[in-house]
């Protein structure tokens, strides 16, 4: 790996989070509570779905600035109306968001994070709020040298503007900073934006894997594969 490197942002949405169980739990319940039948995974892919639609308009300024977890209550409302079964209140869809506060982390993060701090500024970029990976990152037992998140940056990702701006705020320049996630068009995004990629595809990871990632500088099965190729086994 170029010794050049100096910081490592990660995306957490799906790369580090998994979100899929803590939002399924919470959906699952409700609608226990409600006598209600439905298909959990299909509604927990929806709100996300239209999370990050919703938060296109707002790059594109379609939409005023809001964080996500206004955007995912925002999404709540849309499913709600189409849900009407389910008799969402406003109570129910403050507790429901709650779900994207408590994810737990693919296995192999904690101890990967561990040893890849020794060596590298490593920190959270991600579109999700400050909240969010603060609470989920307690929740599952992490710690970051930092949580930067696009609602403090004032422009979302994958605007290469965000990229940039994470790496100016560490001090380094876009070619000493890689950006670490299991999804292609973000780290495709970063490349074009000047920084290194390293893509992460951990077995128990099953989403998101559309795009080519054969241009990217790392490629990684698992988050101790990362930390062995960043950090030397």
């Amino acid at each position: 790996m170029p010794s050049e490197i100096k910081v490592l942002t990660f995306d957490v949405g799906g790369s580090v989070f998994d979100w899929q169980s803590s939002t399924q739990a919470a959906v699952k319940e409700l609608a226990e509570e409600r006598n209600v039948e439905m298909d959990v995974p299909a509604f927990c892919f929806q709100w996300r779905r239209r999370m990050f639609e919703t938060l296109a308009e707002v790059r594109r300024g379609d939409l005023s600035w809001r964080n996500a977890d206004q955007i995912h209550l925002d999404v709540l409302d849309e499913l709600g109306a189409q849900h009407q079964e389910l008799a969402l209140t406003a109570e129910d869809k403050l507790r429901l968001n709650t779900a994207w506060h408590r994810m737990d982390v693919w296995e192999d993060v904690p101890e990967a994070l561990v040893r890849l701090r020794e060596h590298y500024i490593v920190s959270i970029l991600t579109v999700l709020s400050l909240s969010i990976v603060v609470d989920s990152s307690k929740h599952a037992g992490i710690d970051w040298d930092a949580y930067l998140s696009c609602e403090f940056l004032g422009v979302y990702k994958p605007e290469a503007e965000a990229y940039q701006k994470a790496a100016q705020l560490f001090g380094v320049e876009p070619s000493e900073t890689m950006m670490v996630a299991c999804h292609p068009p973000d780290l495709a995004a970063a490349q074009r934006a000047g920084l290194k990629a390293a893509h992460v595809k951990p077995k128990v990871w099953e989403m998101g894997s559309e795009g080519d990632s054969s241009g990217f500088e790392i490629q990684a099965h698992s988050y101790t594969d990362l930390a062995d190729q960043l950090c030397g086994t």
